[in-house]
């Protein structure tokens, strides 16, 4: 009934979120639950501008696991995707996630971590 569409919806939704990443060079290991794990290899400020530029620019909010759960200078972003998402909601958070790709490699996340009191 309808909790098995919304079920075959979230893995429809979930597959693609997850070609979607492989598709653009990231590493997601295994993945073999909804939540997507999102593997970066950079240091604690670049995750922090990172995800304040998804939260800020992207309106896109995930959580960051970081050293000491995992080694120093790998990340992972949390990525987890909803019944309630659509494919064109992936198709943004992929656009998203090539562009930081790009900012990264540029240096774009290279500066220090703002003070959030401090920020309108």
């Amino acid at each position: 009934a309808e909790g098995d569409a919304l079920r075959a919806h979230l893995w429809e939704v979930t597959r693609y979120l997850q070609k979607g990443f492989r598709d653009l060079g990231y590493e997601i290991g295994p993945a073999e639950a909804c939540v997507t794990p999102v593997h970066l290899y950079c240091g604690i400020n670049q995750a922090s501008n990172i995800a304040m530029d998804l939260r800020e620019n992207y309106n896109i909010f995930c959580s960051i696991v970081m050293y000491p759960v995992i080694p120093p200078g790998m990340l992972i972003f949390r990525i987890i995707p909803t019944a309630a998402h659509s494919i064109e909601d992936v198709d943004r958070t992929l656009a998203a996630f090539r562009d930081i790709k790009e900012k990264l490699a540029q240096g774009a996340y290279d500066k220090d971590i703002p003070d959030m009191a401090l920020i309108k």
